[in-house]
């Protein structure tokens, strides 16, 4: 058994240490018993090992104990009295602190990590420390890593949008030691001191900045920014729909630098070092050109992936690279597999928050599924003829083979996390990369990382090689375009469950493993299919099958997103919030579409859109433009702001039927659910040019959704004059038991005419954590509070659910705080 477990070593060692870095995440704060495990087990291990006893449990345990203690300072960190953290609050602060990161440019802002130095309060300084993440708007000079500046402005503490199964921001800047975010006009940053000195870390920034201009002088548009991340790592210029072509074309990989451009360097210098050390008679004599050819080569290899920023696929890159040749110095038999155990488990030494790292999971699963793959498929060569196996054609043939297999397997090793992490599959991507990946990895790479090492020796011969990368470069953009383009090259997805992944992955061992372990294989099968069916069963049952009204207020900062799940699967989107700005945060892009994609769904039936206001449409248009919408409603009043452009244009690109308003006014019965569209009235454009007060948000919609007796009133942003308009018009039956807040709590709505009419037992409110409108008013929660409402909130509670079967209602909330 102990030989089975151990055949290859690192791998046990390996899993234990992930297990125990995920249930320190999961239930961090036992530190103590840890240790006291640690050095229980640390003391049997060594005692075996001294009597060379074979062990199966106790490394284990110990390896899986040490993962728990390593990730506890990255996610429950024990923030000393002076730190940054402290300093968190609405107060304007003067801060000062060093640029710690390269700042990343984009939509005429800087974002950067500043490692604090001191804060200014009650006219003194106070030492700090910390790091926070500044967003710098407007045109400020341009920062650089080790600069030293000084802003005004507030510190908030890092937030997330608190959705079920949401991407976890906190905890993402909280492996980056962040937490606190602050944003300020350039006109409140001074720089106070430029970098200066000569550490290895300025030459390498230093370096990468000359490069990168020099590619700036040798190539143009496009191509230049792909040039720089494919030589030196630096993605930042890459503009969003090039990167969303490469993504759909399937290569987007190729952007990452990798084992393919680690390889090229650790080769060429091998092959070099080799040739000039052969010249060398003493190292011929004794046989020692090749191993110094090895390590002579630890050099580039080691230079090129700090030049390259040293992403994880670089870390992964750089140390598989280094141990492959450590085997050949050695001489001993190289095990790809236990070789790149050892390259994770290094990573995860030195950094345990990159397990949770989207280009640490993608890496390692692709290059274990290549190298796997591989060794289970049957060789169709193996029986040909020597003669022919000596012909170019095989050659090419078999070349052109074992790529094929190669881009197969990253495909499918990666397919779960692509599904999980993007929602998106490309159906082009084995094709594109067959064309791709040779015009980028033997001709732009190769003859780019020519250009940079020839750099410090003749600028012109680098300027010349980066010429011809660009011109390469030029037209495999327009491959890329090609496949990108064609109306099948993607596919959106679901997100796939922890279950559903497991059982791919289970899947795609069993069919590898079907010549060889038959038995093992089949019994593996037949369990996945098993899981998959009560899975699926699950799903069918949660989405089509049930008889109850589900609506969940979605969390998106300020503004309004609602989910209304009706009776046997109809769904209904009563608008998706937004920012002013969808180029700075797309709300539908990063948090309504992943929502519903959790809950497996890719059809809105009915998307409603109150009125056209940014944070309320803004979050709609990606929806429109990804998601099969069936029909939108909405009270058809034009707007110029630029997201009701870009809303009625995918209306119009994806054919979603919208009815004129006349049409939806009134009462609607869907699947034993009621819709009361009570307000505007159907002529309230004309009543606009009398009434002043008829404005965008008091000619919201305003919607009643009733199952049984119980009911929920949704009404948009209007104030006091539309609600009093609203109780005219509806009288007594705007009565409902569940009150979505109008105008998210602001003082100008929430009348006490209009809460005596509504009467209900819940208030919800959505707004933003203290944002810059005050929402929602103490005034107005005071009101609610004298009613006898419960009050929740979307920046105290999270997402909230709301469940009825039309009789009973009950009420979830993502956060357990107390009520507001």
């Amino acid at each position: 058994m102990t030989v089975n477990v151990y055949f290859r070593p690192i791998i046990p060692l390996l899993l234990a240490m992930i297990s125990g870095i995920l249930l320190g995440t999961w239930l961090p704060g036992q530190s103590a018993a840890m240790v006291g495990v640690v050095s229980a087990f640390a003391c049997i291990v060594l005692g075996a090992i001294k009597q060379r006893k074979p062990m199966v449990v106790s490394p284990i345990i110990l390896f899986a104990a040490l993962g728990y203690l390593s990730i506890q300072s990255w996610i429950a960190p024990d923030f000393p009295t002076h730190h940054i953290i402290h300093y968190a609050d609405t107060q304007v602060r003067e801060i000062v602190g060093i640029v710690d990161s390269s700042p990343f440019e984009s939509a005429n802002r800087q974002k950067f990590i500043l490692h604090t130095e001191t804060i200014r309060k009650n006219k003194r300084s106070i030492p700090v420390s910390g790091k926070i993440r500044v967003t710098v708007a407007g045109n400020s000079p341009r920062l650089r890593r080790g600069d030293k500046i000084s802003l005004n402005c507030k510190i908030r503490p890092v937030r997330n949008f608190n959705n079920p199964g949401g991407f976890d921001y906190k905890r993402y800047m909280l492996f980056r030691r962040v937490v606190a975010t602050a944003y300020v006009s350039w006109k409140h940053l001074t720089l106070v001191k430029r970098a200066s000195g000569k550490s290895c870390r300025r030459i390498i920034e230093d370096t990468r900045g000359m490069v990168s201009d020099l590619i700036e002088t040798s190539g143009q548009g496009d191509s230049k920014d792909v040039l720089k991340a494919l030589l030196i790592g630096d993605r930042n210029a890459i503009s969003n729909p090039l990167r969303q072509a490469f993504n759909r074309a399937g290569v987007g990989h190729l952007l990452a630098i990798s084992g393919l451009h680690v390889g090229i360097v650790a080769t060429v210098s091998f092959l070099f070092f080799q040739k000039v050390l052969s010249h060398m008679r003493f190292l011929l004599w004794n046989a020692w050109t090749k191993k110094g050819a090895v390590v002579l080569s630890f050099g580039p290899v080691w230079l090129y992936g700090l030049l390259a920023g040293m992403s994880p696929s670089t870390q992964r890159a750089v140390i598989m690279v280094m141990v492959f040749l450590l085997s050949i110095l050695f001489e001993s038999e190289h095990d790809p597999v236990n070789t790149l155990a050892l390259a994770a488990m290094v990573i995860l030494v030195a950094h345990p928050p990159s397990l949770f790292s989207i280009s640490f999971q993608l890496s390692f699963a692709a290059v274990l599924a290549i190298i796997y793959g591989l060794s289970h498929v049957r060789n169709p060569w193996a029986s040909s003829a020597e003669k022919i196996k000596n012909t170019s054609g095989f050659i090419i043939c078999k070349k052109l083979y074992d790529f094929f297999l190669v881009s197969l397997f990253a495909i499918l090793g990666t397919l779960p996390l692509l599904m999980l992490y993007f929602n998106q599959i490309s159906l082009v991507g084995l094709f594109a990369n067959i064309i791709v990946v040779p015009l980028i990895g033997f001709i732009v790479v190769p003859v780019g990382l020519i250009a940079v090492f020839l750099y410090p020796i003749t600028i012109l011969g680098a300027s010349s090689c980066l010429e011809m990368c660009a011109l390469v470069l030029e037209q495999t953009l327009y491959v890329v375009s090609f496949f990108a383009d064609l109306p099948f090259a993607v596919v959106k997805t679901i997100t796939p469950t922890a279950a559903e992944i497991g059982c791919f992955y289970v899947l795609f061992w069993a069919i590898l493993n079907l010549r060889h372990r038959r038995r093992p294989a089949i019994l593996a099968v037949v369990l996945a299919v098993f899981v998959l069916s009560a899975d699926t069963c699950f799903w069918l049952h949660h989405r089509f099958w049930h008889d109850d009204l589900r609506v969940s207020i979605i969390d998106i900062g300020h503004g309004n997103a609602s989910l209304l799940e009706l009776p046997k699967g109809y769904t209904i989107l009563i608008d998706g919030g937004g920012f002013s700005d969808n180029t700075v945060f797309d709300v539908g892009a990063r948090i309504v579409a992943p929502f519903l994609w959790r809950k497996k769904i890719k059809t809105i039936d009915t998307m409603i859109l109150s009125h056209p206001n940014s944070d309320h449409i803004n979050g709609l248009i990606y929806i429109a433009e990804n998601f099969h919408v069936e029909n939108v409603w909405t009270n058809n009043q034009e707007s110029k702001n630029v997201g009701y452009k870009n809303f009625l244009e995918a209306i119009k690109k994806n054919r979603i039927h919208m009815p004129e308003y006349e049409k939806i006014f009134g009462r609607h019965r869907i699947n034993g659910v009621w819709l009361d569209i009570f307000y505007p009235p159907i002529d309230f454009i004309e009543r606009q040019k009398h009434d002043t007060w008829r404005e965008v948000n008091n000619n919201s919609l305003v919607i009643k959704v009733t199952y049984g007796s119980k009911s929920i009133l949704f009404p948009g942003d209007i104030k006091a004059k539309a609600e009093a308009a609203l109780v005219t018009m509806a009288e007594d039956q705007i009565d409902s038991t569940v009150l979505i807040a109008p105008h998210h709590g602001s003082k100008t709505s929430s009348s006490r005419l209009f809460l005596e009419k509504v009467c209900p037992e819940t208030v919800i409110i959505s707004s933003g954590w203290r944002g810059q409108f005050g929402f929602p008013h103490p005034t107005v929660l005071k009101r609610y509070r004298q009613k006898g409402c419960r009050v929740l909130g979307t920046s105290r509670h999270g997402a909230i659910t709301l469940v009825t079967d039309g009789k009973t209602i009950s009420c979830e909330t993502t956060l357990t705080h107390a009520d507001l």
